[in-house]
């Protein structure tokens, strides 16, 4: 596997992972988010492969400008 292949994967799993996160958050802090499991894994799962996606086509431009 490549390097900008599993940066990206690394990238799109930290965004589902943050997803998580700041749901159960929003539920500890009593914010009144009322998702069910299903919603929440569908946003964080969409969120995940826009994210890696973005990354994958994002970061050779970076690197060519240096700021990668």
């Amino acid at each position: 596997m490549s390097r900008r292949r599993r940066s990206a994967i690394v990238w799109g799993l930290v965004s589902v992972l943050l997803v998580g996160v700041i749901v159960q958050t929003s539920i500890l802090l009593g914010l009144g988010l009322d998702l069910s499991f299903e919603t929440v894994a569908t946003v964080a799962l969409v969120s995940g492969v826009v994210v890696a996606s973005m990354t994958y086509v994002i970061e050779p431009r970076l690197e060519r400008k240096g700021r990668a």
